[in-house]
Formats: C-alpha cells, structure tokens, sequence
C-alpha cells in the first residue's frame, strides 16, 4: 500500500473509531453532513484522495477540533473540542447538543438505550430531520425494555411555524 493510501486509511479508521466510540450510526453521520451512508463509509475506508468539506464535517461532529484531519494525515492524533465535544448526543460520553432544552439533555443521558433513529422529511423549502432516542429506565430486563419498544407508537406533527400544537 502507498504512503498516499496509507494516510487517508488511517484518516477513515481514526474518524469511524470517534463514530463508534460515541455510538453513533453511519447514517446518523450521512443525515448529520448531508452525504449518503456510501460517502461516510468511502471516508471510513480511505477512499478519499483530497480533504472535502464533507470530510471536515464529519470532523466536527464527531467532536474533533478543525486541524484534526490535518493532524490525523500528518501522524498525529486528533484534538476533541473543550466546551462542545460534539452535536450528536452520547450518553457515555455524556455530551448532549446544548441548544436543546435541559429535560431533554438529561434525558439523553438517562438509561439504557433501546433505540435510536433519524428520520429526514425532504419538503419543498428543504429538509427537516428528526433524531428519535428511545431509552428504558434503569434496573429493568432485557424482556422489558424490548416489550417497553414494542409498544412504542411516535408521532410527530408541527404547524406551519415549527411549533408544536397545543393540546
């Protein structure tokens, strides 16, 4: 394998390595950078041969600082961001996107995780997306938490503002 190769492999496992480690899909990404799933797993394998502002997105959602990639390419490790490690929510690593209201970044951090979706709804004026997490309480059986995820029913709606509809 070249040197050339080499680099950008190590690039693709470094970032995959920050993916997983936050638990995070490779759709999730894709959906996150605006690229097909195909396109994050071309990046995941090095098979990238210039550095893409797709590549840098990736970068930052997985928390690492903007000369990361640089860093990775030229041998170094990467830098995670102080104060925002990334925009996607990992209840490990306990960091939550901070636009979000308090309840709802403590409750990306409680229990275990049962499942987690993005859902992208292209309309005429763009796209919307919405990221679905569905956890159990602490102490429960695995045959709870998967009874507790069948019985889930999501339902969204919004009026023309964004807002949710008073009940």
């Amino acid at each position: 394998m070249c040197v050339m190769a080499t680099k950008w492999t190590r690039l693709g496992e470094k970032l995959r390595a920050a993916r997983t480690d936050l638990g995070i899909e490779q759709q999730q990404i894709a959906v996150a950078v605006g690229v097909t799933r195909g396109a994050v797993g071309n990046i995941e394998r090095g098979d990238v041969a210039r550095m893409t502002p797709t590549i840098r997105e990736y970068a930052r959602v997985v928390g690492w600082t903007d000369d990361s990639p640089e860093r990775v390419l030229a041998g170094r490790e990467p830098v995670l961001r102080d104060a925002e490690r990334q925009d996607v929510g990992s209840a490990e690593g306990g960091a939550v996107a901070t636009d979000l209201a308090v309840d709802v970044q403590e409750s990306l951090r409680r229990g275990p995780l049962l499942q987690s979706q993005v859902v992208e709804v292209k309309t005429p004026a763009g796209k919307v997306v919405a990221t679905i997490v569905l956890r159990g309480e602490e102490g429960q059986s695995p045959e709870e938490l998967l009874a507790a995820l069948r019985s889930v029913t999501v339902q969204v709606s919004a009026d023309e503002t964004g807002n949710q509809p008073k009940e």
